[in-house]
């Protein structure tokens, strides 16, 4: 599935317009100029992942929401689609999938 960079760029526009910070703030604290901001906030150029964190870091906003606009961090993030997928494990899977979810609740 191909990235959509307009997606992409356009949250950070919209966190970077709802903390009011200027195009030119945030180009000068990522590093980059503002004609380059102003292109990945319209989708028309791929940033690397690095400089999509430096924006994320500078907007304070989470890299994951930037790609999905989903807040991963929420305590029920996943959870419909988590239960969804473990009753359509058969019943003799279920016990393995309770066992991984739990080893990876200890996960930090």
């Amino acid at each position: 599935m191909p990235l959509d960079y307009a997606a992409i760029g356009g949250r950070l526009q919209a966190r970077r317009k709802e903390l009011g910070i200027t195009q030119e703030d945030a180009a000068e604290r990522a590093g980059i100029t503002v004609v380059y901001l102003s292109k990945i906030e319209n989708g028309r150029v791929h940033p690397t992942l690095d400089l999509l964190d430096r924006l994320c870091c500078v907007l304070e906003y989470d890299l994951a929401r930037a790609f999905t606009g989903v807040q991963t961090t929420s305590p029920d993030y996943g959870q419909e689609q988590v239960l969804r997928l473990f009753n359509a494990c058969a019943p003799r899977v279920k016990p393995v999938v309770l066992h991984l979810l739990e080893q990876l609740a200890t996960l930090t």
